[in-house]
């Protein structure tokens, strides 16, 4: 199987930015100690204090799936309609390029 990568961009209800960025923030321990979990980033726009992204990279399919049915993901996703203006805009890519050498 090939590693996969997935960004998920949030907009957080007028006034609960910090609120949806809290949450998010609190998935990142939990997650990166997850087998499968290579990356798992949060970041916040800087020209907007309601938008937020994740960006993760997992060495498969199936252990992305595992991560989404972890209780705390499962938590998380019951409090993204009182948290969120939309739905999350989920994309996931597949890397072509070879990894970076340093």
């Amino acid at each position: 199987m090939s590693m996969l990568t997935n960004v998920a961009f949030f907009t957080a209800r007028p006034g609960q930015g910090d609120a949806l960025g809290q949450r998010l923030l609190a998935l990142v321990g939990p997650t990166r100690q997850e087998p499968g979990c290579v990356r798992y980033d949060i970041y916040r726009a800087s020209d907007s204090a309601e938008r937020w992204f994740v960006y993760e990279d997992w060495r498969s399919p199936a252990d992305f799936d595992g991560h989404m049915q972890t209780p705390y993901v499962q938590a998380f996703t019951k409090d993204l309609d009182a948290l969120c203006s939309e739905a999350p805009d989920i994309r996931t890519f597949k890397r072509r390029s070879g990894a970076a050498e340093r």
